[in-house]
């Protein structure tokens, strides 16, 4: 069967989120880096070796940290472009130190691309260069980076064809993606075919569901958050992601990382439970699925 990660649901608590990892058998999981890090931003090597070795001593690999986002904004300003991208370095260097093998890394892509053709590819090239960082010192130390694209046009990385765009031009076996069920699907994806064509680039899965069309009538306030962000997030199986074949698609190319829950409905205002619903629904979900 697949295995099964989490993001933190008790943020730096680890006895808490060790607690929940233990009842609902998981052993995989992701702390952001930001509450372990210094004044700088960067996280004590020695101190996160300590994090990753009080989970592995109760059975739990810290498997990632999520870094804080890198600024498209920014990156034609030399100056801020060189100190985030130094924090993200400094962030990989103590990873590899603690031994912890993915980045989770997003870009904070709201914003769209600049209009200007000439603007754009003068963006993109200065993404490849931070990229070509990233993966330089990722290899160095033993830690892969997974990126999370984003799902609407007019972004650098927001669908299947972006991402392999980075990929080709920054070769690296350090640089892969986060495959993500719900930004696939809005950014018109098929998934078991995308899954297919990223292949061993996948490092890291999100599972999640989403839903664009619902039945009227609707409340006001969940018409306002369809409007405003153009999906609901939903009970996984009851939304448009094809659920079953994402997990198979999985299975036919191999894939031997974890499946993170992601953006799930709480159960009664408890997120910690809406968590363990969703690990018992893909467990079951993955039992009834052969390749």
């Amino acid at each position: 069967m697949l295995d099964i990660g989490i993001f933190a649901p008790h943020g730096t608590d680890h006895e808490r989120n060790i607690a929940f990892c233990q009842d609902t058998d998981v052993r995989h999981i992701i702390l952001p880096s930001r509450p372990l890090a210094k004044e700088n931003g960067i996280p004590d090597p020695n101190s996160l070796k300590a994090v990753a070795q009080t989970y592995s001593n109760n059975g739990v690999t810290l498997a990632s940290l999520t870094p804080p986002r890198i600024n498209l904004e920014t990156l034609a300003d030399d100056e801020i472009r060189t100190t985030e991208l130094n924090q993200i370095l400094g962030i990989i260097e103590s990873m590899g130190v603690a031994r912890i093998p993915y980045l989770h890394l997003y870009l904070n892509n709201k914003d769209a691309y600049p209009a200007d053709p000439d603007e754009q590819n003068r963006y993109w090239d200065l993404l490849m260069d931070v990229y070509r960082q990233l993966t330089q010192t990722g290899e160095r130390v033993g830690v892969q980076i997974s990126t999370h694209h984003y799902h609407a046009a007019g972004r650098p990385l927001w669908n299947y064809d972006t991402m392999a765009q980075l990929f080709e031009t920054v070769n690296s076996p350090a640089n892969g993606v986060t495959f993500c069920q719900g930004k696939s699907e809005l950014a018109g994806d098929p998934l078991a075919e995308t899954i297919s064509k990223f292949s061993d680039r996948i490092f890291m899965v999100h599972i999640r569901d989403i839903a664009t069309r619902v039945a009227d009538p609707i409340p006001p306030e969940v018409q306002e958050r369809l409007s405003g962000m153009g999906y609901l997030e939903v009970a996984f199986g009851t939304g448009e992601c094809d659920m079953a074949g994402t997990i198979r698609a999985l299975k036919q190319i191999g894939y031997n990382g974890q499946l993170y829950p992601e953006h799930f409905p709480s159960i009664a205002g408890d997120r910690a439970a809406g968590l363990a619903w969703c690990i018992g629904y893909i467990r079951a979900l993955d039992a009834t699925i052969d390749p």
